[in-house]
């Protein structure tokens, strides 16, 4: 007797069975399994103590045999008669399929999702915004070379959305993640083209699987063409070099060979300019020309996001 109202716990062979189910474009294979159980108590046993009898597998169990990601999810009791009662075990996992291995939990060609590959879709998003310059590098100014406002255009980026399952994930490299570009090429891309859009990852644990139980992970990756730039600085801010001041040199001889300078108040008509005029590299005023909608500007970019190694996440095999 195993204790006081239970007498005996028994797995029957008749109702271990089960599916393998493929979905997602047969790119994931879940399984639904079961085990019934034969239970023998006193006639005073309840509910409670068929749920908690030795030998009655508790929630988020493994299934075991090759299916150590298949979880126990629930178990259903029907009372048969005073002392003999069925217990119905239903499990649920993903798997995957594949030649097996060392690494490889597997039974009969059924692995763990670990091994199961990535699932990736593209897509792409459009936003539409306010530009400052033609597709030429023009800056957008009237004939008296004003800057003109308010023009929009449209900028389309491809994504990427990779699912994969992993044994282990840190949320502090994800906040990492979360604030970068690619440091190398991924997916085709060059560096500087890729950023983190979302990382998120949803565990799967149970104490009783060999590694702990993994999680699935989710990263979202958008890819952005460089637009005027070069590809390292594709997601750098890039703005107009102009001011309300300017570099001057100074007279006098150079100190160590480099001609001293100052920052003085631009002025137009020996009045303080009431707009920004442009700027060169050093930030020195760029001579005006005629006509002044063929004026050139300076463009400053800005690095924004820390270049992190994309690959080194082993979203891809």
């Amino acid at each position: 007797m195993l204790n006081d109202k239970i007498y005996s716990v028994d797995l029957m062979w008749s109702g271990l069975g089960g599916d393998i189910s493929i979905t997602d474009n047969f790119r994931r294979a879940d399984a639904r399994l079961q085990k019934v159980y034969q239970v023998f108590t006193t006639p005073d046993a309840s509910l409670n103590d068929v749920l908690q009898a030795p030998g009655i597998p508790a929630a988020g169990s493994s299934f075991g045999n090759g299916f150590d990601f298949v979880f126990a999810v629930q178990a259903s009791l029907k009372r048969q008669s005073p002392v003999y009662w069925i217990a119905t075990v239903p499990y649920e996992g993903e798997v995957s399929f594949g030649s097996g291995g060392p690494q490889g939990n597997q039974n009969n060609g059924v692995q763990s999702p670990l091994l199961a590959p990535a699932i990736i879709d593209f897509d792409d998003v459009e936003e539409e915004l306010e530009i400052d310059e033609d597709f030429d590098g023009n800056p957008l100014v009237t004939a008296n070379g004003e800057p003109v406002n308010g023009i929009r255009r449209k900028f389309a980026d491809q994504t990427v959305t990779i699912q994969k399952n992993m044994l282990t994930f840190s949320s502090y490299v994800q906040g990492r993640y979360r604030h970068s570009v690619n440091a190398d090429t991924f997916l085709t891309w060059p560096a500087g083209t890729a950023k983190m859009q979302k990382l998120r990852a949803k565990a799967v644990a149970s104490p009783e699987t060999p590694f702990g139980g993994y999680y699935q992970v989710t990263a979202v990756i958008q890819f952005r063409y460089p637009y005027r730039t070069t590809p390292e600085k594709a997601w750098y801010s890039r703005s107009r070099h102009e001011g309300y001041y300017k570099r001057v040199e100074l007279p006098g001889p150079p100190v160590n060979g480099v001609q001293p300078t100052a920052i003085v108040r631009a002025t137009r008509a020996g009045e303080p300019t009431a707009k920004p005029v442009l700027l060169d590299e050093k930030g020195f005023q760029l001579p005006d020309v005629d006509p002044p909608a063929q004026q050139t500007a300076f463009w400053q970019e800005k690095k924004l996001y820390e270049p992190l190694s994309y690959n080194a996440l082993g979203l891809l095999p």
